[in-house]
This record gives structure tokens, sequence and C-alpha cells, in this order.
């Protein structure tokens, strides 16, 4: 299982690999060991796979630079809370219990905001399926709520 740390406002990390806002789609894929194959739906994602074939990680580029960090498997944690692998009543508690919240988005069109990590966290209801745990978290270098 992938194991990923958040670095509000940069991005993440996987062991000793940074995965951080700007930084060049081909330096990404080179360290992420980036497979071609499949069609995108979009020219200006990557997508990436634990080695059994679940979806872990999508990888947004504007100008060929990275801007959007999709997590959708694995492990996401900040500071001993765990992101992804949980669910939102989980991940509510967690984050009270550290002086932080979840709100209803502003940023995007579903899911539930943590201004203080700069992510957006949707749950599989949120994503219109059953169930609270999480689908997805997203960071991005245009998080922006007013």
């Amino acid at each position: 299982m992938e194991h990923c740390e958040l670095v509000p406002g940069r991005g993440i990390r996987r062991d000793t690999t940074d995965i951080f806002f700007g930084m060049p789609r081909k330096k990404l894929r080179d360290a992420l060991g980036w497979k071609a194959g499949g069609e995108n739906m979009w020219d200006d994602e990557d997508e990436y796979s634990t080695p059994d074939g679940n979806d872990w990680l999508r990888l947004r580029f504007l100008d060929d630079k990275l801007c959007d960090i999709e997590v959708m498997g694995g492990n996401l944690v900040h500071e001993g809370i765990e992101l992804v692998a949980t669910t939102l009543p989980d991940l509510r508690v967690a984050l009270k219990n550290s002086g932080m919240a979840l709100e209803k988005t502003q940023w995007l069109s579903e899911g539930h905001d943590c201004v203080d990590l700069q992510v957006v966290v949707a749950s599989r209801e949120d994503a219109g399926d059953v169930g609270d745990e999480i689908e997805w978290v997203i960071t991005s270098s245009d998080f922006r709520v007013e």
C-alpha cells in the first residue's frame, strides 16, 4: 500500500520523493515510474496505480508543471492524522482533536474543505456512491477559500 505524507501548501511526500507543486512532469514521471498505457481522459493528467491495480494517485499539470494532486488510495497522513484510509466521521473527530475542521466545500463542486491543510476531502457518498469511506483527497496550488 502506498504511504504518503501531506505537506500543506506544497504537495505530498512519498518516502524520499517530493511530489510538490511546480515540479516538472518528466521529473515526477521518472521518480514515480510512470508507465504509458490506457487512455487518459485528459492529456494534462498522469494516473498511477498500486501494484495490485488499484487507483492510487492522479497528478494534473499546467504548462508541464504540477498543479493538482488527487490521492485516491493508500495512506495519506499529516501529523499522525490519516486522511484517505479512514471514514468521514473518524476524520472529522481526528481533525477536531487537532483544532481543525471540515466544512462544506467552497472550492470544488463536492466534498469538504479543510482550510488548515489546504485540501478537499470527499467521501464515497459525496462522490455519488454509498458509504462514508474517503473516496479522494485533493490538494492544489490554486486552493482558495473565500
